[in-house]
């Protein structure tokens, strides 16, 4: 299988740039509203941020929202994917993708096998997977971009539908990401961070240079 990179988590028009011109094939915009890498919809409008990423496919990613929400932010940044970290149901799912027309990727918590079960009731539902470390609290309002690795064996197994792998990715454990999973894509995000929530353009760059001496 041809794997695929995915940044995500980014706001700077700079660094959008420098995914399109290296060749990143997702991007990732997130709207949630508990995020230290969430942007405002008028901010993405404003910025043209979709201006920079004429190559690249635009994840617009959400937690649990509303219709007009999905609405405003999917405009924005004139989305290509729709990105559900929340605890949207199989009916919701269908509902949003009739609405929008928009392929969705449906993200889960991962720390034990049984977590995978919750997955498999989408599979005739959603277009993708995407399978990250489980918040340690349960009731933790920020799904992901936690900077934190689960047990990629769990995914031995799995045969059900493409995925994307996030969860504390960076350049030190690339290579293991991709030779120990299945992986459709590689999803990355505080694995291209100094600071949190803020990207590195360099550490886009040697990572990206990695990832395609791998692949």
């Amino acid at each position: 299988m041809i794997k695929k990179i995915k940044i995500c988590g980014v706001k700077d028009p700079k660094d959008i740039s420098v995914c399109n011109e290296l060749g990143i094939d997702f991007i990732g915009f997130n709207f949630a509203n508990v995020s230290p890498r969430k942007i405002k919809p008028s901010d993405a409008d404003k910025n043209n941020l979709s201006s920079y990423c004429k190559k690249i496919d635009r994840v617009a990613v959400f937690v649990d929202p509303s219709d007009q929400y999905l609405d405003k932010c999917i405009r924005s940044i004139d989305a290509t994917y729709i990105q559900l970290h929340g605890n949207e149901s199989t009916k919701r799912c269908l509902d949003i993708k009739k609405m929008f027309n928009l392929p969705i990727i449906k993200a889960f918590g991962i720390n034990t096998v049984k977590d995978l079960d919750n997955a498999v009731i989408y599979e005739n539902v959603v277009d993708y997977f995407l399978f990250d470390a489980k918040p340690s609290n349960e009731n933790s309002n920020q799904k992901g971009g936690l900077n934190k690795v689960f047990n990629w064996e769990i995914l031995s197994n799995w045969k059900v539908k493409n995925f994307f792998l996030a969860g504390g990715i960076n350049i030190n454990n690339i290579q293991s990401a991709i030779n120990e999973t299945n992986a459709f894509c590689i999803d990355i995000s505080s694995g291209v961070e100094k600071t949190l929530g803020v990207k590195d353009s360099n550490m886009i760059k040697k990572l990206y240079a990695e990832f395609k001496a791998l692949v």
